[in-house]
């Protein structure tokens, strides 16, 4: 694991919006092209009494965007910084959708040990390999494979080789209530974060450090992004996780199933045991 204390990043990069709460802190992180606008526009205070902390990753949305490498440990170094000031009161639950799921799960594993009192995730894209990832988008998601074809069909390595600006075209493929929030992302935290933190980074060892944990993981049946059977491989590994899969549905579940989702985080956070603090 990355060693948080030297990064040279924090808090002030990052732009947040906070709903207020009492009864703990929930931390939502988005996924690739999008901001805090992905969830603000669908869950407007509906989970209060927790407060509710939304922030643009390091080069999206409004968010600083520096000249680094935007990896994993520029990530976490912001956001580790950010939940030190603003993750209150306790107690912290962590999640996020599709890439923040994984930017949350690393983070979990780096805080203090009972820093995290659980986690919510929705459609994991859990993947074992590089290769697998590229492989699975080019057979299962017809965005993906319209993007790459546009580009004449690269591999893995050459796709990860291309400019912010070709890797932007994607934003076009977007469902229309996402794609101008996709434009707004800096071109090289996009290169940057597609290169180290989905293709380059395995969450199965952060996973194991956070096992027991309460968990709740919102699927989706019809997923091509993410699909759902691979993070239910580990179904067994997480004793206190709970899960739900929703047939049919596809990557963007918060938005095709507000409801459903709300209501699921809602009893979930309900169960989440009060700070002793």
């Amino acid at each position: 694991m990355d060693d948080l204390s030297h990064a040279p990043l924090g808090r002030h990069q990052l732009s947040f919006r906070a709903f207020p709460g009492d009864r703990g802190c929930l931390l939502l992180l988005h996924g690739m092209l999008a901001s805090h606008h992905y969830f603000s526009a669908a869950v407007d205070g509906t989970f209060a009494p927790w407060r509710t902390l939304l922030p643009d990753l390091l080069g999206f949305g409004d968010s600083a965007n520096p000249a680094v490498s935007f990896s994993m440990k520029d990530h976490l170094a912001c956001l580790a910084d950010l939940v030190e000031a603003e993750g209150i009161p306790a107690p912290l639950v962590v999640g996020g959708h599709s890439l923040g799921c994984l930017i949350a799960t690393a983070l979990a594993a780096r805080l203090p040990k009972g820093r995290v009192a659980g986690m919510v995730f929705l459609n994991y894209p859990r993947f074992t390999s590089p290769d697998g990832l590229h492989e699975t988008l080019r057979n299962g998601s017809s965005h993906y494979r319209q993007a790459t074809d546009s580009l004449g069909n690269p591999g893995r390595d050459s796709l990860l080789a291309l400019s912010g600006e070709a890797v932007q075209r994607f934003a076009g493929l977007l469902p229309p209530l996402l794609q101008e929030e996709a434009r707004r992302t800096s071109p090289r935290a996009l290169a940057g974060t597609t290169q180290h933190c989905l293709f380059g980074y395995r969450p199965d060892e952060d996973l194991d450090a956070i096992s027991g944990l309460p968990m709740l993981f919102l699927l989706s049946g019809g997923d091509e992004v993410a699909p759902a059977r691979f993070i239910l491989e580990r179904r067994d590994d997480f004793p206190l996780a709970s899960w739900r899969t929703f047939e049919g549905a596809g990557h963007h579940l918060l938005h095709t199933h507000t409801e459903q989702v709300v209501k699921e985080i809602q009893d979930f956070l309900a169960r989440v045991p009060r700070s002793s603090s």
